[in-house]
């Protein structure tokens, strides 16, 4: 702008201001389509006829177009764009072409362009709450991922991987790798990560017990271990809910000791804790597993006073006591 045209530095400064808006007006309206789009094709020729650089911002979101097209490759693509372009990868970029990953079902890809991009240099130098917040929760998607996958090891070392990062997994994270260890049966590495997030003093929760109790108990038929665990729950001040004493049923059962899982039922009861359609179903299948048919019927009788619906694993439970001392016409 030629300040001798415009009279006076004031005048330019007005004209440069009001000139700097409209690109910003120009760039909200093109983010904003591209905002809305999940076709590729139509996002690369919106871009192309642009008639100007294309910003940071708008690689992003283009990033976010392929990973709703499920392109995740493509997705990661961009991220060359964005550096051949002179720009910086954000640590929300990586993001969110690991977590296109992640959706797809490709955890390891998801995991080794992390770790290529180096995310965690890009975390120290940006130093922003959110682009840290944004890594947490790409790592806490890949544990997922691992978990669903069946596989507890891989989840982790994703919490390895995040400590090295100079990232605290929070208590959502370690629950998801102690649930993929329960899915598993492993109850010798479920526990191993629950004394870790504690050493790391991280606070467990109701679900965080749950789930070690799951792996070490339902799944293990660990008895001791699951009641040492019980134990340590009440000691920190959290209360059981009925998750907690279905799982220690369903303990006692895989353990053949129905007496001790109606002493548990008792307990919930008096505790207040309200039992549902699984934990019938728990207690059904402890007196189904001692050929105890009479006493199984009996708390399917109770089931249904209470209220409470069966589900299909209920009449499975129900119909196997009576199979297993062999008397079909009640199982029918």
């Amino acid at each position: 702008i030629n300040a001798e045209y415009m009279g006076s530095p004031e005048d330019e400064a007005r004209l440069t201001n009001m000139l700097r808006s409209v690109v910003r007006l120009l760039c909200s309206e093109l983010s904003a389509q591209l905002r809305q789009l999940s076709d590729p094709a139509a996002a690369e020729a919106l871009l192309q006829h642009a008639g100007r650089k294309i910003t940071h911002g708008e690689y992003a979101m283009l990033i976010g177009v392929y990973a709703r097209a499920r392109q995740p490759s493509a997705a990661g693509k961009v991220l060359r764009r964005i550096a051949d372009a002179g720009y910086r990868p954000r640590v929300a970029d990586v993001c969110a072409v690991s977590g296109a990953f992640v959706q797809e079902r490709q955890p390891h890809r998801a995991l080794e362009l992390f770790r290529l991009i180096g995310a965690a240099d890009a975390v120290q130098n940006q130093n922003q709450h959110d682009s840290r917040l944004a890594t947490v929760d790409t790592f806490h998607s890949l544990v997922r991922c691992f978990g669903e996958a069946g596989e507890p090891g891989e989840a982790v070392k994703v919490l390895h991987a995040m400590r090295r990062e100079g990232l605290q997994p929070h208590v959502g994270t370690y629950n998801k790798v102690i649930d993929a260890c329960a899915q598993s049966g492993d109850c010798d590495r479920a526990v191993d990560v629950f004394d870790q997030m504690q050493r790391q003093g991280v606070q467990p929760d109701a679900v965080t017990f749950n789930s070690v109790m799951h792996a070490c108990g339902a799944v293990a038929g660990r008895v001791d271990k699951v009641m040492e665990v019980f134990h340590v729950m009440q000691r920190m001040g959290i209360d059981p809910d009925v998750v907690t004493y279905t799982s220690m049923i369903s303990t006692f059962a895989q353990a053949g000791q129905p007496d001790k899982a109606t002493k548990v039922f008792q307990l919930m009861q008096q505790q207040g804790v309200r039992p549902n359609e699984a934990t019938f179903s728990a207690l059904i299948n402890a007196f189904a597993k001692t050929n105890l048919p009479d006493k199984a019927n009996e708390v399917f009788q109770l089931m249904q006073q209470q209220g409470i619906r069966p589900d299909k694993v209920t009449f499975g439970a129900l119909i196997n006591a009576f199979s297993l001392v062999k008397q079909p016409d009640k199982a029918n």
